[in-house]
């Protein structure tokens, strides 16, 4: 599996992602893809170059009815990337097929029929999509709201930052979230420590007033 750096550098290429979108059609060698892109096959030779370093393609050498032994290029990888980017969060997932969804086979369907099966399936994954973008509101209210109410207040920068990772990173513990963020455990406990009494302190006191 590839890492989420890595995929990003290789696909910002708007050439890249249109040799990508080729060859997950069918397998494509350099020349074709150089007709279909409208692009120099030096071009696409030097774009290739790049996905098959990144892990995202892989050529290989196959025979020609029509002469030598020609170099084709198809996909070696299967992810998805999503990036959520809120007034209040960040976050960037990368996962790769759960391998349980073999599904229909359309190979003895008419075109219609596919064509109404993709349908059904893309109108569950638009439902999926607002699900999910749903929740995806609710948690970034939910830290945002944390991040600016008076269970925070007195925290510095750094403070801040350590409260952020711990709330973005929710199934971590202190040692986890402490390590991906680059600073001392002993810190973030002390940060987290401040915030649990000072939670605490608010909760009483809004029982008091009761």
């Amino acid at each position: 599996m590839n890492d989420i750096d890595t995929i990003l550098s290789v696909i910002e290429n708007p050439t890249r992602r249109r040799i990508l979108e080729a060859l997950v059609r069918e397998p494509h060698y350099p020349l074709q893809l150089s007709r279909e892109l409208g692009v120099s096959q030096q071009a696409v030779m030097k774009n290739l170059d790049v996905l098959e370093r990144g892990g995202l393609v892989e050529g290989r050498r196959e025979a020609s009815d029509r002469g030598p032994l020609k170099t084709v290029y198809r996909p070696t990888s299967e992810f998805t990337l999503t990036i959520d980017l809120r007034s209040g969060m960040f976050r960037a997932t990368l996962s790769e097929p759960g391998g349980g969804g073999g599904g229909q086979d359309g190979r003895d369907m008419a075109l219609g029929e596919v064509r109404e099966s993709l349908s059904e399936i893309d109108r569950r994954i638009g439902e999926f999509d607002r699900l999910r973008e749903e929740m995806v509101e609710r948690r970034d209210a939910m830290i945002r709201s944390f991040m600016g109410g008076a269970f925070a207040d007195g925290l510095d920068y750094i403070g801040r930052s350590m409260l952020y990772g711990m709330l973005n990173s929710p199934g971590h513990d202190v040692t986890e979230v402490s390590r991906d963020m680059g600073v001392r455990e002993d810190r973030m406990a002390k940060v987290i420590e401040e915030i649990e009494c000072r939670c605490k302190e608010i909760k009483e006191g809004k029982r008091d007033e009761q």
